[in-house]
């Protein structure tokens, strides 16, 4: 599509409107559209002004360049369609060698002679004497001829049916060399060049509103014809030209400006007229169109001898002549304001357009941008839904009660807006029981229970854009925590983590996620029709891949109701334990201590101090293990550098055998039994060292402990805690008391699992609903959940705009830590190592909370499906040019999403008061036929599909 200057436009435009206020009626004034109040239908009647007076302006230029053709284009002749054929060859001949002779200036000189012998003596005399140099130059002479012609031809055959015009025109260059000829080449002949006759005599002149084509004064069939025959008219008109010499001077650039701004365009008349009499409220009337083609042809006359006569003056001027007459140069002007009528009228038409859009802009009150129109969806599905359906921010306390604080939270948002998306959300918990599996790495695998939401999430584009990169972010509070999983739901009982991590003690982790479009359901169709049966079955088996790479699910994993439940605590019985939650975490992480060694495994009937007492009195006794292992391996690290010294001479044999014989330090340093004499008495030699300031172990002291500590050297060093007291005489006593034994081993797996059932402070969040409560509850399949909404989109989405879309888990992310309560905040990228490492760890602390699988964790699941309405055009170009109310369309997009995830008919989702429009905009979803049905209107759900 030709680019147009408006403001160039716009200027011709206003002088267009002074020339005819001069020439219409005193009553009767033209007015600039733009600048009056008018209706919708004054446009159409203007474009169809403008193209009438468009069509017959290029019908005169016709005429006028070719004599005849405009009578062709006049009559009505059925049989024969004409196309106008025009060919142009240009010829560079050697003629013949001339010799021309050149006359120099005359020079006068002055000769004295002398005479002696005379009666008076010797005398001189003097002569004046005029010469004159004439030159011979040979020359050689080439004759540059251009002949060209054009032809009415029958477009079936191509035979000719009349000549238009046919002319010879030639000029003689000459040359000082014979082998440099003045033109680079001999012969220059165009291919022939065509013109439809019979597409431009049959446009249409007006706009046909009936069809389904016309959608706006500018955009609709008709228009688009002509803008169509006008395209290949200027294309026509170009290439004539170019066949044409380059190095002709018809006139200066400024005068050939001059003529064609002088011309008076019809097509450039985008305007109406009213009369003078004051009454605002009379409609516009269409300017006399013969009044402004006799301009036009006055106009044109008066240009065009402008142009003949500067033609004829340059080639008189020019020696050997013009290869460009004044008959050329005639047929070359027209051709311009034939190019130069296309150009107005393309820009009287969008003008018509650009009318609209200030006129939309100025409704809005601002630049209508796909943000904005965002802003009025989230307002408008407030409006459209009911209470219970109306879409969600995504951003989840993470707690252990609606009454608890939270421990943290999560929420997916843009990164633009850094505000949470919202998403349409339904509670699957009873809808798929049973716990979920989780495959940790090999064969082991956890399983937890718990609230299960599924999320449905409407991103939107316009002219092709991809949609709003999204962020997970998810953070937790000061002495709290909990376990993250991202992956897919593979079944509907088995879940993939493709991430897992630890977030705690106001950790901040965010994630990006990258959203793909995939192509439509009618696209793809389309795209596999002529495929063979193979090609066909690969793409559809590949399809339903990328479909269930739709589903991006979340898992939150509370760290502390997982921790009472595997020590066979009471629930909340962590709450206020700051330090002792941080050294449980520690063990399972960093020493993987196993939880039977930590767990409570006494009577259940006591109270929640009892059994917190019993669990520090085994975190004390691991705590001990843990230091003594820390000071065997100081003291190992500190042999090793004695013996470094005394192997360089820093450390004196008499020194070393004083030191042994000190025997208190044996009494320090009771390691008989774990190391042989030899080897234990360079360690008292070091100890007496330290204790007379001879050597220095604080730089020998490691910050990380030593390798995991042994079994038996754990079972020979460990203390056991004291007894806890018992309430009831006949309690037995706490395992370990009065005995240097191993603590005692756990009650079997049955046995612990009847306790936990018969606790009253069980875990909400681990709490099962029971068989009978899904006696009503139809089962839901999440992971089908994609499939029927692909199937949905074929049936409903008749614009075939929703396009399934996949969510991608992508990189770098960034987490935000404190060292230390009161340290500031750091910040890091976790790379790919490190988010396996980090996979790791999780793991690791899940298989220490659930036993390795024995014990089902309680959880939270979230489950997003994500679908992108993505718009052909901008926002406004979807309003101005597509004539479409985008809002009806975002609506009838959530409308199909929200029946297929709830599974619900429009009437239940949707506000009663918006069901009426609802089955206007979209009766496909909601086909009432009036209001009366529609409180009981049935939609498509996806079991009709």
């Amino acid at each position: 599509m030709q680019k147009i200057n408006q403001l160039e436009f716009t200027n011709k435009l206003k002088t267009c409107l002074e020339r005819t206020a001069a020439m219409l009626e005193q009553e009767i004034r033209p007015i600039k559209m733009d600048e009056e109040s008018h209706q919708y239908d004054d446009k159409f009647a203007l474009a169809n002004f403008t193209t009438d007076l468009a069509l017959d302006t290029v019908t005169t230029l016709l005429h006028t360049a070719f004599a005849g053709l405009g009578d062709r284009l006049e009559k009505k002749e059925s049989n024969i369609k004409y196309e106008l054929k025009f060919e142009a060859l240009e010829l560079c001949e050697y003629l013949e060698e001339r010799v021309r002779t050149t006359s120099g200036p005359e020079v006068t000189t002055s000769e004295t002679k002398n005479v002696s012998g005379t009666l008076f003596g010797n005398q001189s005399k003097t002569k004046e004497v005029t010469t004159q140099v004439t030159t011979r130059v040979p020359e050689y002479v080439w004759t540059h001829t251009l002949t060209y012609s054009a032809k009415l031809v029958d477009r079936k055959n191509r035979s000719i049916v009349e000549t238009l015009l046919s002319r010879t025109r030639s000029r003689e260059i000459s040359t000082t060399v014979k082998d440099h000829q003045p033109k680079p080449f001999a012969r220059k002949e165009s291919a022939p060049l065509y013109l439809d006759l019979e597409m431009i005599k049959t446009l249409p002149r007006s706009i046909d509103r009936s069809r389904d084509s016309c959608k706006t004064p500018r955009r609709n069939q008709e228009i688009d014809d002509v803008f169509s025959a006008f395209q290949s008219l200027a294309t026509f008109t170009r290439a004539v030209r170019g066949t044409m010499p380059d190095d002709h001077h018809i006139a200066d650039a400024a005068h050939q400006e001059k003529v064609v701004k002088n011309f008076f365009s019809p097509a450039a008349c985008c305007f109406l007229c009213k009369k003078n009499d004051n009454d605002e409220a009379k409609s516009f009337i269409v300017p006399d169109k013969a009044t402004l083609l006799t301009e036009m042809q006055r106009t044109l006359s008066e240009q065009q001898a402008s142009v003949r006569r500067t033609a004829d003056e340059a080639a008189k001027a020019t020696k050997g002549g013009e290869l460009v007459g004044p008959d050329e140069a005639s047929l070359l002007y027209v051709l311009k304001l034939l190019a130069q009528t296309v150009t107005d009228y393309i820009g009287s038409v969008t003008y018509l357009e650009n009318m609209l859009r200030s006129q939309l802009e100025a409704a809005v009150g601002r630049e209508l941008t796909a943000d904005a129109f965002e802003e009025y969806v989230l307002y408008h599905d407030r409006l459209l839904f009911s209470p219970d359906f109306k879409p969600r921010p995504f951003s989840y306390a993470v707690r252990r009660s609606a009454s608890a604080f939270p421990d943290g939270s999560i929420q997916i948002r843009t990164i633009a807006s850094k505000q949470p998306i919202r998403t349409l959300t339904r509670d699957v918990t009873l809808n798929t029981p049973g716990p979920v599996r989780v495959a940790l790495g090999g064969a082991d695998s956890i399983a937890f229970d718990g609230p299960r939401y599924a999320h449905a999430y409407r991103a939107q584009t316009f002219s092709g854009a991809t949609p709003k990169p999204l962020e997970l972010v998810a953070n937790a509070r000061h002495f709290s925590g909990f376990v993250l999983l991202v992956g897919k739901v593979v079944a509907a009982d088995e879940f993939q983590p493709d991430h897992a991590i630890i977030i705690q003690n106001k950790d901040e982790l965010i994630i990006p996620l990258i959203l793909n479009p995939l192509p439509t359901p009618k696209e793809f169709a389309d795209a596999i029709e002529s495929l063979s049966p193979e090609q066909r079955a690969f793409c559809e088996a590949f399809r339903a891949m990328q479909l269930s790479s739709s589903l991006c699910g979340l898992v939150v994993i509370q760290l502390k109701p997982a921790i009472e439940k595997v020590l066979n605590l009471p629930d909340g019985a962590l709450t206020k334990e700051i330090a002792l939650t941080d050294q449980l975490l520690n063990f399972f992480i960093e020493y993987q201590i196993s939880t039977d060694m930590l767990a409570y495994d006494g009577p259940q009937d006591v109270d929640k101090a009892t059994k917190l007492t019993a669990v520090k009195g085994h975190v004390a006794s691991i705590t001990n293990v843990i230091q003594a292992a820390r000071d065997e391996d100081l003291k190992r690290t500190a042999e090793e550098a004695v013996h470094r010294k005394m192997l360089e001479g820093e450390l004196s044999l008499s020194m070393a055998s004083s030191a042994y014989s000190e025997d208190e330090e044996a009494d320090d340093l009771d390691v008989d039994n774990c190391f042989e004499e030899e080897e234990a008495k360079p360690r008292r030699a070091m100890m007496k060292m330290k204790k007379k300031g001879g050597i220095s172990l604080g730089g020998l002291r490691r910050e990380k402990a030593g390798p995991p500590i042994p079994s038996k050297m754990m079972e020979r060093m460990v203390k056991p805690p004291p007894a806890p007291p018992a309430p009831k005489p006949s309690a037995p006593a706490a395992p370990g008391a009065g005995s240097a034994a191993a603590p005692t081993p756990t009650p079997p797996q049955e046995s612990l699992e009847e306790k936990e059932q018969g606790t009253e402070g069980k875990d909400k969040l681990t709490e099962t609903p029971q068989i009978d409560d899904f006696e009503d509850v139809e089962f839901l399949d999440i992971t089908q959940l994609p499939k029927r909404l692909d199937a949905s989109f074929k049936v409903l989405d008749t614009d075939s705009q929703l396009r399934p879309t996949t969510i991608k888990i992508s990189e770098p992310w960034r987490k935000t830590f404190k060292k230390s309560i009161l340290a500031e905040p750091q910040t890091q990228n976790i790379s790919d190592e490190g988010l396996a490492k980090e996979r790791s760890k999780a793991f690791d602390l899940l298989d220490a909370l659930t036993r390795s699988g024995a014990i089902p964790l309680g959880a939270e699941l979230h489950v997003i499906i994500c679908a992108t309405h993505a718009f052909d055009k901008s926002i406004v170009d979807t309003i101005i040019v597509d004539n479409v109310n985008p809002i009806l369309k975002t609506e009838r997009a959530s409308l199909i999403i929200a029946t297929t995830l709830h599974d619900r008919p429009v009437a239940d989702i949707v506000e009663s008061k918006m069901l009426s429009s609802v089955a206007i905009s979209s009766p496909l979803l909601l086909p009432a036929a009036n209001a009366e049905e529609i409180p009981e209107a049935k939609a498509v759900t996806s079991d009709d599909i």
